[in-house]
């Protein structure tokens, strides 16, 4: 699944070096977003969809739910 909030903003001008949603980790915790693969081949955080939570599989049930509903916008971050 795409991020919405990468797709959605006109500001994004290469929406194609931003990979599917998945789970990441930083030091606030984990969340749902993207990597970005700049022009430079550089592979880094793209856009953070989700809050953070405290465990990967918190992070893995909310992107199987959001993957799964009708309206995942109503659930994601749709502004950085």
């Amino acid at each position: 699944m795409k991020s919405p909030m990468v797709t959605n903003l006109d500001c994004v001008p290469d929406k194609d070096s931003y990979t599917e949603l998945r789970v990441l980790r930083s030091a606030a915790g984990y969340y749902v977003g993207t990597l970005h693969t700049d022009e430079d081949g550089f592979t880094g955080p793209g856009s953070r969809d989700s809050d953070y939570f405290r465990t990967s599989q918190e992070a893995e049930r909310f992107l199987r739910m959001v993957s799964e509903v009708p309206n995942p916008n109503e659930y994601l971050r749709m502004e950085p």
